[in-house]
């Protein structure tokens, strides 16, 4: 087996020699083409053969044309040479499996879904790591956590969108298990540490938003993702020297710092200066800069939001003042990223109607959809969008409130403007998080109207759809094409890519109403604030 590609999927496509740069392919970027991302390395070597065994047992039984002596087959999972040279004498490494009908199995089914789908935090080099240098005792209970927790989350995935309970039993069970494993590890001072443990405690935090029936769940995954934090924070500069590491720190700081912004707390002040502080090492791969500095500005936000939570800052004014620091900010951001980050709008061709009732069209928002370079790139700016959502609305619920309190400094003409440049700038991101899905779901622009095939090859990012398509509802409020676009997009999510939290986000935003409505009625006179309360 010669050693697979590891260019983009368009250099692939035109046969081309990739450079390989991350997160986007120096080639296309060159050349103005859209790169379509890098594939799971370890995809290639770990490959679901159940149905291919399934058949080869069915048939042998079928013929009984081997005596009982005969030995059994093996199922061989060849993995990818990773070293550079190739050594004389090498061969890749076998598995003998005795046959079993492994479409059965649904804790093998449940793992290569997993590392299939879930690629965005490099767990499947942690896995390979882990079984390719071996395990003594200690060693043996990381990995064991990091299997069970891996499981519990493929289990629970393919429960939800098999809308199989014995499935869901099971994804339970093996969640109990890995929470009990993943508790001893982090009692052993050389497991709090690995790779291992940091993955099996991202999977149980994954486990509360895709098994997710009730609130309490939210609340857990919240708590997960503080222990995420803890784990980051112990781990220090030195996973940032190794590539997995890095890169692996980039994704879980950013659902750290979703459990921050959801609970009103900071994000740890080491988390923000570790990439700086190691920066000049990073030689071997570059320094994300815009998704960095985003998070330096989000960072800002959350702090503001704890303080205002704690009562440190009580005065709206001056709340006001530092939101709109904030979102000067995240514009100059947005107005200075790199070429790697920016993306084409398009327009759907032909005569093109409201796409929000037609079931099954998620190729366009209303005409339009985004083109981005890469995945990566698509959520850096979603992220950036719904951060200045919530700037922008602090400050709206602020403004109101001191016109409620009978401010005396606001002028009644510069209150409304102020109020509806806001609003207007807000439902421009939340358009621009619609305008995002058909991408992030794999259809941007396709003609046909019955767009997924194979809907949960997207399950990994539907992940990172929830908190965006929650502002773009809020904003939109109920009934409107936006609110209605973002219950489809939610109903995709969580029925057809199992992430049981996107349900329970319909059932919390079904009826919302949002809160820009009271800005539509200042603008068309039908409510005029006292004059008493603005001057």
């Amino acid at each position: 087996m010669g050693k697979p590609s590891g260019g983009c999927g368009t250099c692939r496509a035109r046969r081309v020699k990739c450079d390989e740069a991350r997160p986007v392919c120096g080639r296309c970027r060159k050349a103005r083409r859209t790169c379509s991302g890098y594939r799971d390395p370890h995809s290639v070597w770990f490959r679901d053969e159940s149905d291919a065994v399934a058949r080869r047992v069915k048939r042998s039984a079928n013929l009984d044309t081997e005596s009982s002596s005969t030995e059994p087959k093996v199922l061989s999972l060849a993995r990818r040479n990773t070293s550079q040279e190739v050594n004389p004498g090498h061969y890749p490494l076998r598995f003998p499996l005795a046959i079993v009908n492994f479409a059965l199995d649904h804790t093998f089914q449940a793992t290569c879904f997993f590392l299939n789908t879930y690629t965005w935090f490099n767990a499947s080099n942690t896995v390979e790591t882990s079984f390719k240098h071996g395990a003594g005792s200690a060693e043996s209970l990381g990995q064991k956590a990091m299997m069970a927790s891996i499981a519990s989350v493929g289990l629970a995935n393919l429960a939800s969108m098999q809308r199989s309970s014995s499935m869901r039993l099971s994804a339970r069970r093996e969640y109990t298990k890995a929470l009990q494993l993943t508790n001893s590890a982090l009692c052993d001072p050389k497991l709090v540490t690995a790779d291992t443990t940091l993955t099996a405690i991202v999977c149980l935090s994954l486990f509360e938003i895709i098994a997710c029936q009730r609130n309490e769940s939210l609340q857990s995954w919240i708590e997960h993702s503080q222990g995420v934090a803890t784990v980051l924070e112990l781990r220090g500069r030195d996973q940032l020297r190794r590539e997995g590491g890095f890169w692996m720190f980039q994704a879980l700081r950013n659902e750290v710092l979703l459990g921050c912004l959801q609970k009103k707390t900071r994000l740890p002040s080491v988390l923000i200066d570790m990439p700086d502080q190691v920066a000049t090492d990073l030689t071997s791969y570059p320094l994300p800069t815009d998704g960095d500095r985003l998070i330096k500005v989000m960072a800002k936000f959350a702090g503001l939001q704890a303080d205002v939570r704690e009562g440190t800052l009580s005065d709206s004014s001056e709340i006001v003042k530092m939101a709109m620091a904030i979102d000067l900010e995240l514009e100059q951001f947005a107005s200075n990223v790199s070429a790697s980050f920016t993306y084409k709008v398009e327009t759907q061709p032909g005569s093109v109607s409201s796409c929000e009732y037609e079931k099954g069209n998620f190729c366009h928002y209303q005409g339009t959809y985004h083109i981005y370079q890469s995945v990566w790139s698509c959520n850096i700016w979603n992220n950036y969008r719904y951060i200045r959502i919530l700037a922008n609305n602090m400050m709206l619920n602020h403004l109101q409130s001191m016109a409620l309190g009978g401010h005396q400094v606001l002028d009644y003409g510069l209150f409304k403007a102020h109020c509806i440049r806001i609003r207007d700038l807000m439902r421009q991101l939340a358009t621009d998080i619609c305008c995002s899905i058909p991408f992030k779901f794999g259809v941007a622009g396709n003609e046909s109207k019955n767009v997924f095939d194979s809907p949960h090859t997207y399950a990994g990012t539907g992940f990172t759809l929830l908190l965006p398509l929650t502002m773009a509802a809020l904003v939109g409020g109920a009934s409107s094409p936006m609110h209605n676009w973002a219950m489809r997009c939610f109903n995709v999510i969580g029925r057809e890519m199992g992430i049981g939290t996107a349900l329970t986000i319909i059932t919390v935003l079904g009826e919302e109403q949002g809160g820009l409505h009271w800005i539509d009625a200042m603008e068309s006179g039908d409510t005029v604030w006292p004059r008493a309360m603005l001057q």
